[in-house]
């Protein structure tokens, strides 16, 4: 959900909430509890400036206009592109296991998953392992915040997870 500082499609943006319907109940974005009490489950400006000071990163979205800036790109109009690869150059362990690998995995944003690397990681060893290996991506809805499912507008206990 792209939530505007006025709840319109004229103003600024300034959240993106992210959440999950699996069999009719809302799952919400887990809470980013590394950040402190205040985390958070959704992408705000304040949310990035937590995340980038903790993992020591410098905020290139913050100094690139960040959520307004996004907004005035989302309104230039965008394509959703989805896609299906592998990581010949670090076997995609910045998504789900300790990177960079020259750091140790108990400092704050190495860790990213459960994945172990090595060999059974590698791009290679997967291709030859599943080479009928296949994807399909279906039953996106767009809309009004709240329409695209039963029970949207009403974030009500019993269809909360």
């Amino acid at each position: 959900q792209f939530i505007t500082s006025d709840n319109t499609d004229a103003g600024d943006l300034v959240e993106i909430k992210r959440f999950y319907v699996q069999d009719g109940k809302v799952v919400p974005n887990s809470e980013a509890s590394i950040l402190g009490p205040q985390g958070g489950n959704s992408v705000t400006d304040d949310f990035c400036e937590k995340q980038k000071s903790k993992f020591g990163d410098l905020n290139d979205f913050a100094a690139k206009g960040g959520m307004k800036a996004m907004g005035e790109a989302l309104d230039r109009g965008m394509v959703l592109v989805l896609s299906l690869w592998d990581d010949t150059d670090v076997h995609m362990l910045w998504l789900d296991s300790a990177y960079p690998t020259n750091q140790p995995p108990r400092r704050p944003g190495v860790l990213r998953g459960p994945c172990p690397g090595g060999a059974d990681s590698e791009p290679s060893f997967l291709r030859e392992s599943h080479p009928d290996a296949s994807v399909a991506f279906s039953q996106f809805k767009v809309g009004e915040i709240g329409s695209t499912f039963a029970g949207g507008r009403r974030a009500s206990a019993e269809n909360l997870v």
